[in-house]
Order: structure tokens, then C-alpha cells, then sequence
């Protein structure tokens, strides 16, 4: 999914939060975390290239999903280290058994992150498990529903 979409769902859910809760420390952290997630895509780009070329254009476009080259994926491995839905279960268990507030800002900003890029992304069942994408090798091709064989 685009970052303008995840910076206008997030800005709006921490607003939001603002208004329910009074707290900006509330709003500002759910929309960070909302927004956050996407660092991986930048251990993504310099695990596969380095350092060199390291620009917020060149980051999108290497890991935009539909991004290819000579119909295959740009990365054979994708490992999204953060975009786990093992990593939202944990979340939300940590902030039930603490009952934190800042922490649910964190982990409801996480996870419409993750939501919208469920709905956005065309990526077969389960390809937000890291489990799931280390059984399959990280294997790019096993991930896109648009390289099915």
C-alpha cells in the first residue's frame, strides 16, 4: 500500500485517539506506529543492495509490490522482519496483560497498518506470517498472488 494511504489512515486514527483520550503522547504514538512499520522496507532495500542509492524514491520503488523486472520479482527473499501478524498477536497480548495505554496506541497503530495492507496488498493467504514466509524460504514468489505458477 502506498505511504500516503498509511499516513492518511494513520494521522486519522491517532486524531482520533487525541480526541477520546486527551493525550497527544496517545494520537502521536499511534500514528507513528502506524507509519513506523514500513522501516523494515528500508532493512529490506539494504539487505538486498547495500547502502548505495539509499533514497526514500528508490526504497518505494524497489519494494512496491507490483515493481518487477523481466516478470519476476525485484527480491527473491522477502523478509519484512516487521510486517508479521505474529508480531500484532503479541502486541495485543502484551497490552491486554499490561493494560498500558500508550502501548494499545502503539498496537492499534500497528495494526491497521497491517489491515490495510492485507486489503491493499495482493498477497496470498498467511504471506503476513513470518512462519509462514520462513517455511516457504522467504521466496518472493511464494508470497504474490501475481506470481502464481
Amino acid at each position: 500500500m502506498k505511504p500516503s494511504r498509511h499516513i492518511i489512515a494513520s494521522l486519522t486514527l491517532g486524531g482520533l485517539l487525541w480526541l477520546f483520550t486527551k493525550s497527544v503522547y496517545v494520537g502521536s504514538l499511534c500514528f507513528a506506529s502506524g507509519i513506523l512499520v514500513d522501516v523494515d522496507h528500508v532493512l529490506e532495500y539494504i539487505i538486498h543492495h547495500g547502502w548505495k542509492g539509499l533514497t526514500f524514491k528508490n526504497v518505494y520503488r524497489a519494494c512496491e509490490q507490483t515493481a518487477k523486472q523481466e516478470g519476476k520479482m525485484r527480491f527473491k527473499k522477502i523478509y519484512i522482519i516487521f510486517h508479521t501478524g505474529e508480531a500484532v498477536l503479541l502486541l495485543w497480548a502484551i497490552t491486554v496483560y499490561t493494560k498500558n495505554i500508550y502501548l494499545l496506541a502503539i498496537t492499534i497503530g500497528f495494526s491497521l497498518h497491517l489491515i490495510l495492507d492485507c486489503i491493499g496488498n495482493s498477497l496470498r493467504p498467511f504471506s503476513y506470517s513470518v512462519c509462514w514466509r520462513a517455511i516457504n524460504k522467504f521466496d518472493s514468489n511464494k508470497l504474490f498472488i501475481e506470481n502464481r505458477e
